[in-house]
């Protein structure tokens, strides 16, 4: 092989090893740029569940507190109810076993006031046995007096001592029409509703 053939097979090898080298680095760069891609890709979809995972872990604190809120308030609501049925309890307690004059005021105001609601008519009139000394038809007949004036005389009552009455008064109409409760217990029923209703607010 003389000496020109052999520079023009160098150049040939020189030639291809530049194009090898070119393909060669365009490879790598391929391989580094799906590499690159993929790590991406990989980073994204991790990055993704991390906020799932995160997002589900605050959706389940937000759980919790909102159980242990409604609990909470649940007890709280249980034991306020406890403490007004309690203070009630005692109050008509006290109410029952009031004697002498202050059970007299007592029954006078809740009797006039029952009158003045229901106006004249026949009624049954319920009332603890215990104030069967008190509740008399002429008893009754100055209650309605006061409460009616001019209609007074409109008014009829029969007297029935109720053991299922502990104090206070009820009035029935006799046709059944018109009740009125003004016993201790419905009172302090009253009473109790007002104060939850206060509460509330």
């Amino acid at each position: 092989m003389d000496s020109q053939e052999q520079r023009l097979q160098q150049e040939i090898i020189a030639d291809a090893q530049k194009k090898a080298e070119r393909i060669r680095a365009k490879a790598l760069t391929e391989k580094e740029r799906l590499q690159q891609k993929c790590d991406q890709e990989i980073a994204s979809r991790r990055q993704d569940r991390l906020d799932e995972v995160e997002a589900e872990i605050a959706q389940q604190v937000r759980n919790l507190q909102n159980s242990l809120g409604m609990e909470k308030r649940k007890r709280w609501l249980r034991k306020r109810e406890e403490s007004i049925q309690e203070l009630f309890a005692q109050t008509q307690k006290q109410a029952e076993e009031c004697t002498d004059s202050q059970r007299g005021e007592s029954l006078i105001a809740l009797a006039e006031e029952a009158l003045t609601a229901l106006h004249s008519g026949d009624y049954l009139v319920e009332f603890a046995p215990q104030d069967a000394s008190l509740i008399t038809l002429d008893w009754l007949k100055q209650r309605a007096q006061n409460a009616l004036a001019d209609t007074v005389h409109d008014c009829h009552f029969e007297l029935k001592p109720s053991a299922a009455v502990k104090g206070g008064i009820r009035f029935l109409a006799r046709d059944q029409s018109r009740l009125f409760d003004n016993t201790f217990a419905t009172r302090m029923q009253l009473l109790q509703d007002k104060m939850r209703s206060l509460l509330a607010d």
